[in-house]
């Protein structure tokens, strides 16, 4: 199958798994990337070009120069486009813009900050008596 094979294979993996559009996924591969897993421009790394803080933030612990792993950054950079698709209402256009500006805010707006693995919703809580 080559590179390109295997990086399809792997798109199609992620997208099953976080439950994203697999167009979604490839159109963002090629517009960062143009399918490169080594692809380097100021600090975003990878196929997607995740910033290694975003990486982390979705749960990984490695270096970020492990993002250079094609299953490694569409592992984690699928999950953090899975926020985007929530945060965008099903919007693969608005998930994309989400995608490449950031939807921290947006999600907390719409209290998805845990849905999109970013963070914990606040709302009003109580203590239990005996605290």
């Amino acid at each position: 199958t080559g590179p390109r094979g295997e990086i399809e294979r792997l798109i199609e993996k992620y997208s099953a798994l976080y439950q994203v559009p697999v167009d979604l996924v490839r159109h963002v591969v090629n517009r960062e990337s143009t399918f490169n897993p080594k692809a380097y421009n100021r600090g975003h790394w990878g196929l997607m070009q995740i910033k290694h803080a975003t990486a982390r933030g979705m749960g990984y612990l490695g270096p970020a120069a492990g993002l250079f792993d094609a299953e490694t950054n569409l592992k984690y950079a699928v999950k953090y486009l899975r926020g985007a698709w929530l945060v965008s209402g099903g919007n693969a256009k608005r998930a994309d813009q989400l995608y490449q500006s950031g939807y921290y805010y947006d999600a907390k707006r719409k209290g998805l900050l845990e849905a999109t693995g970013l963070g914990t919703d606040r709302t009003r809580r109580r203590l239990p008596p005996d605290a």
